[in-house]
């Protein structure tokens, strides 16, 4: 799977302790994306869905992962096939994704994948089903720049939506948007995660 980076431990992509995974690659490219640079697919980012699982329940302390991006699922059958290990491994792991595609967009089939050889795929419920299944949370739709809001929950464009797909949590659980700044221990790379304030990202992006 195509991986833009990872971190290890957040409080700012969803419920708890969470470890989080940037995919590679997204052809919706929303204008205003906090995060164009994982929009190419670069195929020399690819890692073994085994080496990622792995590395996610190494994480120490950590209830969940989260899946961002980029576009996680046009990277379907990696998606599927990572959330199926971890879940293996560690049944009681939590698993929520980011998605610029709505629900309605997803059970419909309006929506595609990458294949490895550069081609596309088209969506369908079935795949989508088996992703879902392993999911207890989603954010989905578009990041609209008109709709910005600083005042919900994980959603960065009041259009988008959180959905809960099994018990675990609830809007409760949700903690007011924040952001994170990880640097790493020789200074080199500085990770910014959640929602931070524009002013902060303008000199960055």
């Amino acid at each position: 799977m195509l991986i833009h980076s990872m971190l290890a431990r957040s409080r700012a992509n969803g419920p708890g302790e969470r470890a989080v995974i940037w995919l590679q690659g997204c052809d919706l490219r929303c204008a205003g994306c906090f995060n164009p640079s994982s929009h190419i697919f670069d195929s020399s980012r690819n890692k073994p869905v085994e080496e990622v699982g792995a590395w996610i329940l190494s994480c120490p302390g950590i209830q969940g992962v989260t899946f961002s991006g980029g576009e996680p699922f046009q990277q379907a059958p990696e998606l599927r096939l990572i959330c199926e290990y971890l879940i293996v491994k560690r049944p009681s792991l939590s698993i929520g994704v980011f998605t610029g595609y709505a629900l309605s967009e997803l059970v419909q089939g309006h929506w595609h994948w990458r294949t490895s050889d550069g081609g596309w795929t088209r969506g369908d419920a079935r795949l989508f089903h088996q992703i879902r299944q392993y999911l207890d949370f989603a954010v989905c739709g578009r990041f609209w720049q008109a709709m910005t809001c600083n005042d919900e929950p994980l959603r960065s464009s009041r259009n988008q939506e959180v959905v809960f797909f099994s018990e675990r949590y609830s809007q409760q659980d949700l903690e007011p948007q924040g952001y994170e700044v990880t640097i790493s221990e020789n200074g080199a790379i500085a990770i910014i995660t959640g929602f931070p304030p524009v002013a902060l990202t303008a000199g960055i992006r």
